[in-house]
């Protein structure tokens, strides 16, 4: 693993317990979720359907990873990064202005 990918990995996993966190303190003031895949998945199973949902995006992750070149992997991974930074940001603002 490169210095750059462990980096990555990190805001990943950090902006994405962010996530889950912020969307479960959402929901328990009554916002509704904006993923219709996610939000189904909540409706049946609760909390761990969102759990769910970010394992499955993490398989998929680490799949991409481990195939890409280094150079690939890195773009691969602050893509995603950059979303779920996004995603967190968006929520932070909705939650606490």
């Amino acid at each position: 693993m490169t210095r750059t990918h462990a980096v990555l990995w990190t805001l990943i996993l950090t902006s994405t317990v962010a996530d889950v966190l912020l969307t479960m303190v959402g929901l328990s003031l009554g916002y509704r979720e904006g993923n219709a895949v996610v939000a189904a998945l909540l409706g049946e199973f609760g909390a761990a359907g969102l759990w769910l949902v970010k394992f499955a995006a993490m398989l998929w992750l680490v799949a991409g990873w481990t195939v890409l070149s280094d150079r690939d992997a890195a773009v691969f991974l602050a893509l995603f990064a950059a979303v779920t930074v996004g995603v967190v940001a968006y929520n932070a603002v909705l939650l606490f202005g």
